[in-house]
């Protein structure tokens, strides 16, 4: 009998030792697609900065990247319904009649969502064209129709959100990865080279809306495969919109939070400084986010398949990848702050051959080096607390970080300029990165209790 329980031990451990591999696997594989994609942006996006910052000059560009800030600022706006949708098709035990209602409904959310937001943007887009001072470089007519073209890109683009969630939660992150290559294409490379011959803000921005087209096209083709016929049109359910709802508005704070962390810079310094300024800590601030990009896309893996592991089985197999993961990128991060610091200064200036704009960039750089090492220790956990059911840590958070970076811009960039800008980011990151790890450290220990408690 004794022989008998050791050999079903034995057979048990070697099955779990084969399923980790199994999540490891597919955790390489997926993060290798996002990575390509990214790796392939970040490459295009380094030389097209830098062509498009000399195509359109120091203040044209820093209208660019202020107007350019709406359209993933925008894309915060889905109520949350992206990560819930994702999280709900993710789920280890939901059946393909109850998949089918809630892609339904989450179509028919992100319709009516994306009609609406549309219209409020170019609202707001109207409004601010017409009253702050930068926009008097650019001629209204010009004005007037890119304002019209970045209202369509945001319909476009949420409505995309929709799409993608698909292949997320499906962990094809090969065709996830069709808007990376798409848009980021139209939004890099091929700006840069129509920015030579044309100038004109309106004209770019619409480049890059047909690259959005493109991307809803090929999306659709691909969820009406895995949702044919009335499967794949909106059609609201009330019990699912509400449980994706209650979700989402969980979740949607802390999105909404982070994003908003993002551009706040942009719009204090427009507001308090000038278009040059945004220039200068726009740059800098892009290098960081892109290489923060890394750590998301690797989130963005995790997240479904976090959620699949949540069983007695397997949660002690993520809790050792999780780790392994944060410690990987406090090394990054580490290596980040040593280049910023030594060799940070050349790069940016053979980079930009601009003297006056690396003059101002670099001190920045080596601020938000040390900002990038805290706050690239957050999307894992972040994910993390999502796929257990606790969102709203992760807001609550998120909305703390913004509102203390946003208090600080408006007293710091009056007193330092620009570098006032970098120094309430870095506090922000400060005071509350450290007390975030350690709550979601705590629920996440909780939860491999409880779930091994179960019978």
């Amino acid at each position: 009998m004794q022989n008998k329980v050791t050999h079903q031990n034995l057979i048990y451990n070697e099955s779990l030792r084969g399923n980790f591999m199994s999540i490891k696997a597919s955790l390489i594989k997926n993060t290798g697609f996002n990575l390509a994609g990214y790796i392939y942006l970040l490459v295009t996006s380094f030389f097209s900065i830098s062509i498009l910052l000399g195509n359109l000059g120091r203040d044209l560009f820093g209208v660019y990247l202020f107007l350019g800030s709406f359209i993933p600022l925008a894309a915060v706006f889905d109520f949350g319904i992206s990560n819930a949708i994702v999280r709900r098709l993710s789920l280890p035990d939901i059946t393909k009649s109850e998949k089918v209602t809630a892609w339904k409904t989450s179509f028919s959310l992100f319709l009516v969502i994306s009609i609406s937001l549309s219209l409020v943007v170019g609202g707001i887009l109207l409004f601010v064209t017409r009253t702050l001072p930068m926009f008097k470089i650019i001629d209204p007519i010009i004005l007037n129709w890119t304002v019209l073209i970045l209202v369509i890109t945001v319909f476009v683009n949420h409505l995309n959100s929709h799409f993608l969630s698909l292949p997320q939660a499906e962990q094809r992150f090969d065709v996830f990865n069709s808007k990376t290559l798409l848009v980021g294409t139209g939004n890099t490379l091929l700006s840069a080279i129509l920015s030579a011959f044309f100038p004109n803000l309106a004209l770019i921005f619409l480049l890059q809306l047909v690259f959005h087209i493109f991307t809803s096209i090929y999306m659709t083709i691909y969820s009406y495969r895995i949702f044919p016929g009335k499967s794949f049109l909106p059609g609201y359910n009330e019990e699912e919109g509400r449980g994706l709802v209650d979700f989402g508005l969980k979740n949607f704070a802390g999105t909404l939070a982070n994003q908003a962390d993002v551009q706040i810079s942009k719009y204090a310094l427009g507001s308090l400084s000038s278009a040059s300024a945004i220039t200068a800590f726009s740059i800098p601030q892009n290098i960081v986010l892109k290489a923060a990009g890394v750590i998301s896309q690797i989130a963005q893996v995790v997240f479904p398949l976090s959620s699949s592991l949540l069983e007695k089985s397997r949660i002690e197999k993520l809790k050792k990848m999780v780790l392994g993961i944060e410690a990987l990128t406090f090394l990054c991060g580490i290596l980040a702050i040593t280049l910023s610091f030594t060799v940070g200064r050349e790069f940016l200036l053979w980079w930009l051959k601009d003297e006056i704009v690396v003059s101002a960039a670099f001190p920045i750089l080596k601020i938000l080096s040390i900002h990038f090492l805290i706050t690239a220790l957050t999307p894992i956990p972040s994910v993390l607390v999502q796929s257990i059911g606790k969102p709203q840590i992760t807001s609550f958070f998120a909305i703390l970080t913004a509102v203390v970076d946003g208090i600080a811009m408006f007293i710091l960039i009056p007193q330092f300029g620009v570098l006032g800008a970098a120094y309430a980011t870095l506090l922000s990151s400060i005071l509350t990165v450290p007390p975030f790890l350690i709550v979601a450290w705590v629920l996440f220990n909780k939860e491999i209790k409880r779930t091994l408690s179960l019978a």
